[in-house]
Protein backbone atom coordinates (compact mmCIF):
# COMPACT_ATOMS: atom_id res chain seq x y z
CA UNK A 1 0.00 0.00 0.00
CA UNK A 2 1.65 2.63 -1.28
CA UNK A 3 2.11 6.25 1.70
CA UNK A 4 1.83 9.48 0.42
CA UNK A 5 4.99 10.07 2.89
CA UNK A 6 7.81 7.80 4.09
CA UNK A 7 9.29 7.82 7.28
CA UNK A 8 12.85 8.18 5.84
CA UNK A 9 12.44 12.01 4.25
CA UNK A 10 11.05 13.00 7.85
CA UNK A 11 13.57 14.38 10.21
CA UNK A 12 13.29 13.97 13.90
CA UNK A 13 12.09 17.86 15.36
CA UNK A 14 14.75 18.75 18.10
CA UNK A 15 13.83 21.59 20.59
CA UNK A 16 15.25 22.95 23.96
CA UNK A 17 12.04 21.84 25.85
CA UNK A 18 12.15 17.79 26.59
CA UNK A 19 9.24 16.03 24.75
CA UNK A 20 7.63 12.60 25.91
CA UNK A 21 7.31 11.43 22.14
CA UNK A 22 9.12 13.40 19.16
CA UNK A 23 6.79 13.75 16.33
CA UNK A 24 8.24 11.40 14.37
CA UNK A 25 8.12 9.09 16.91
CA UNK A 26 4.40 10.02 17.22
CA UNK A 27 3.98 9.19 12.98
CA UNK A 28 5.62 5.75 13.31
CA UNK A 29 3.41 4.74 16.31
CA UNK A 30 0.44 6.18 14.25
CA UNK A 31 1.55 4.45 11.33
CA UNK A 32 1.94 1.17 12.30
CA UNK A 33 -0.88 1.07 14.43
CA UNK A 34 -2.62 2.06 10.42
CA UNK A 35 -0.50 -1.11 8.87
CA UNK A 36 -1.79 -3.30 11.61
CA UNK A 37 -5.31 -2.79 11.25
CA UNK A 38 -5.21 -2.68 7.75
CA UNK A 39 -3.42 -6.22 8.05
CA UNK A 40 -6.20 -7.29 10.43
CA UNK A 41 -8.96 -6.52 8.02
CA UNK A 42 -6.82 -8.50 5.12
CA UNK A 43 -6.48 -11.54 7.36
CA UNK A 44 -10.38 -11.18 7.91
CA UNK A 45 -11.13 -10.65 3.88
CA UNK A 46 -9.03 -13.44 3.49
CA UNK A 47 -10.74 -16.11 5.82
CA UNK A 48 -14.37 -14.58 4.36
CA UNK A 49 -12.86 -15.84 1.21
CA UNK A 50 -11.76 -19.29 2.54
CA UNK A 51 -15.06 -20.00 3.90
CA UNK A 52 -17.30 -18.40 1.65
CA UNK A 53 -15.28 -17.85 -1.74
CA UNK A 54 -16.49 -14.32 -1.65
CA UNK A 55 -14.60 -11.17 -0.17
CA UNK A 56 -15.95 -8.08 1.99
CA UNK A 57 -17.00 -5.66 -0.90
CA UNK A 58 -17.21 -1.07 -0.76
CA UNK A 59 -20.04 -1.95 1.96
CA UNK A 60 -18.60 -4.78 3.67
CA UNK A 61 -21.25 -7.30 1.96
CA UNK A 62 -20.20 -10.35 0.70
CA UNK A 63 -19.63 -10.32 -2.83
CA UNK A 64 -17.91 -13.37 -5.16
CA UNK A 65 -14.05 -12.25 -5.26
CA UNK A 66 -13.87 -13.38 -8.83
CA UNK A 67 -16.41 -10.05 -9.67
CA UNK A 68 -13.98 -7.45 -8.22
CA UNK A 69 -11.31 -9.19 -10.57
CA UNK A 70 -12.11 -6.44 -13.80
CA UNK A 71 -12.10 -3.86 -11.50
CA UNK A 72 -8.53 -4.38 -10.32
CA UNK A 73 -7.63 -4.93 -13.37
CA UNK A 74 -8.00 -1.89 -14.58
CA UNK A 75 -6.77 -0.30 -11.70
CA UNK A 76 -3.47 -2.07 -12.36
CA UNK A 77 -3.92 -0.77 -16.24
CA UNK A 78 -4.11 2.84 -15.22
CA UNK A 79 0.02 2.28 -13.81
CA UNK A 80 0.68 0.37 -16.82
CA UNK A 81 -0.79 3.84 -19.16
CA UNK A 82 0.57 6.34 -16.47
CA UNK A 83 3.03 5.13 -14.09
CA UNK A 84 2.04 8.64 -12.42
CA UNK A 85 -1.38 8.03 -11.69
CA UNK A 86 -2.44 8.99 -8.27
CA UNK A 87 -3.66 6.03 -5.84
CA UNK A 88 -7.45 6.20 -4.87
CA UNK A 89 -7.51 5.79 -1.03
CA UNK A 90 -10.91 4.44 -0.75
CA UNK A 91 -9.76 1.59 -2.92
CA UNK A 92 -7.81 1.22 0.40
CA UNK A 93 -10.35 0.92 2.33
CA UNK A 94 -12.08 -1.79 0.98
CA UNK A 95 -10.05 -5.00 2.43
CA UNK A 96 -11.96 -7.51 -0.28
CA UNK A 97 -10.90 -5.18 -3.32
CA UNK A 98 -7.22 -4.57 -1.71
CA UNK A 99 -6.66 -8.51 -1.51
CA UNK A 100 -8.12 -9.29 -4.99
CA UNK A 101 -5.97 -6.89 -6.02
CA UNK A 102 -2.74 -8.06 -4.36
CA UNK A 103 -3.43 -11.59 -5.73
CA UNK A 104 -3.98 -10.12 -9.07
CA UNK A 105 -0.58 -7.76 -9.38
CA UNK A 106 1.48 -11.56 -7.85
CA UNK A 107 0.59 -13.14 -10.48
CA UNK A 108 0.76 -10.13 -13.04
CA UNK A 109 4.20 -9.38 -11.79
CA UNK A 110 4.91 -13.54 -12.31
CA UNK A 111 4.13 -13.32 -15.74
CA UNK A 112 6.05 -10.19 -16.56
CA UNK A 113 9.44 -12.22 -14.97
CA UNK A 114 8.78 -15.00 -16.93
CA UNK A 115 8.34 -12.93 -20.00
CA UNK A 116 11.07 -10.10 -19.29
CA UNK A 117 14.60 -10.90 -20.77
CA UNK A 118 16.54 -10.80 -17.73
CA UNK A 119 13.80 -13.28 -16.14
CA UNK A 120 13.54 -13.94 -12.74
CA UNK A 121 14.41 -9.98 -12.33
CA UNK A 122 12.31 -8.51 -9.56
CA UNK A 123 11.73 -5.42 -11.61
CA UNK A 124 10.86 -7.04 -15.00
CA UNK A 125 8.54 -4.55 -15.86
CA UNK A 126 10.81 -2.00 -16.44
CA UNK A 127 11.86 -4.22 -19.41
CA UNK A 128 8.64 -5.14 -21.32
CA UNK A 129 6.45 -2.61 -23.71
CA UNK A 130 3.18 -1.67 -22.77
CA UNK A 131 1.63 -3.62 -24.99
CA UNK A 132 4.11 -6.42 -23.42
CA UNK A 133 2.67 -6.07 -19.77
CA UNK A 134 -1.20 -5.51 -20.81
CA UNK A 135 -0.60 -8.94 -22.04
CA UNK A 136 0.82 -10.05 -19.00
CA UNK A 137 -2.35 -8.57 -17.57
CA UNK A 138 -5.00 -9.96 -19.16
CA UNK A 139 -3.45 -13.87 -18.84
CA UNK A 140 -2.71 -13.18 -14.69
CA UNK A 141 -6.48 -11.82 -14.69
CA UNK A 142 -7.71 -14.73 -16.53
CA UNK A 143 -5.93 -17.23 -14.38
CA UNK A 144 -7.22 -15.54 -11.52
CA UNK A 145 -10.42 -16.22 -11.74
CA UNK A 146 -10.49 -19.23 -13.12
CA UNK A 147 -8.51 -20.16 -9.76
CA UNK A 148 -11.10 -18.52 -7.76
CA UNK A 149 -13.85 -20.00 -9.55
CA UNK A 150 -12.49 -23.70 -9.13
CA UNK A 151 -11.75 -23.11 -5.37
CA UNK A 152 -7.63 -23.24 -6.20
CA UNK A 153 -5.23 -22.01 -3.87
CA UNK A 154 -4.39 -18.84 -5.15
CA UNK A 155 -0.41 -18.67 -3.68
Amino acid sequence: MPLTTTMASQKPHHSAKPSAVEPTQEKRTMSNALAKEARTLLKKASEMFEETGCVPGSDGEEVPAETMVPDAKEYILETINDPEASYDPEIWDTPGFTLVLSWLAQKWQQKCRKLAPRGGNKNAVQYLTKEQQKSCLDSAAAELIREITQQRPLN
